[in-house]
């Protein structure tokens, strides 16, 4: 993480930083069993599990991508439709018993987000966030530049570039296949990890929106592609495949 401005407020915005992804950790991460949505998982296929505003707020998005995406997007890796979102009682129930929720690939989208308000709040106009080289955020420009340079490397040529992007107040999401990181990616649709050499990248003015096109994107036939790309607007799209 660079972050651009006067060193004691900067400090101050880092621990806001941890604290708040520390938070959404014990909230989001389905392996801890104390967690939220760890707790959603173990019980709502018995009953109705009434949510706290901000967990309905993020299911409810969720299931907003799964319909852009054409289902693609679905973070219960098997079938969203069966994930019942009760806007009444705001409460959550699966239809089946073997449905469980992983919110990994949105949660770092979030948590992103999330990090800009803490930095726009606190006046920081110029940062880069990198979570692993594959999701990024970008807060203004670089201080000797018009914008932030991020390169986006061939993972199976290494020192290969597949292209530089430019950001400017921007999220970038990548997804896909690597030699040491192969078939991690589910088509809901076949219910199969994806083993192709290909690789996604998106970005767009808002990380939950990059997260979740290049899961899809990664998956998605080429007709359900182009849907999804003319519906989704504003945002910069790049498929290799055969890599």
């Amino acid at each position: 993480m660079v972050m651009m401005g006067d060193e004691p407020r900067l400090s101050e915005v880092w621990r806001q930083i941890m604290t708040e992804t520390e938070r959404l950790h014990r909230m989001l991460n389905r392996f801890d069993t104390a967690s939220e949505i760890s707790f959603i998982n173990s019980e709502a296929a018995v009953r109705p599990v009434e949510l706290k505003d901000e967990l309905w707020g993020i299911l409810f998005d969720i299931q907003q991508y799964h319909q852009l995406t054409l289902g693609y997007f679905d973070p219960s890796l098997r079938d969203f439709n069966q994930v019942i979102l009760n806007a009444n009682s705001r409460s959550v129930k699966f239809a089946e018993k073997n449905i469980s929720l992983d919110l990994g690939g949105y949660a770092k989208g979030y948590a992103l987000e999330r990090i800009k308000e803490i930095m726009l709040q606190a006046g920081v106009a110029q940062a880069l966030v990198n979570f692993g080289n594959s999701s990024i955020l970008a807060v203004g420009s670089h201080p000797h530049g018009q914008y932030w340079g991020v390169g986006v490397e061939n993972p199976f040529q290494p020192g290969q570039q597949l292209k530089t992007y430019e950001l400017y107040n921007q999220s970038m999401s990548t997804s896909g296949n690597s030699p040491k990181h192969t078939e991690h990616i589910i088509n809901p649709r076949l219910g199969k990890f994806s083993s192709e050499r290909k690789f996604v990248t998106v970005v767009s003015t808002h990380a939950v929106e990059a997260e979740a096109l290049t899961t899809a994107l990664m998956v998605a036939d080429n007709d359900s592609v182009a849907s999804i790309k003319k519906a989704c607007g504003n945002v910069v799209v790049d498929i290799w495949e055969g890599l």
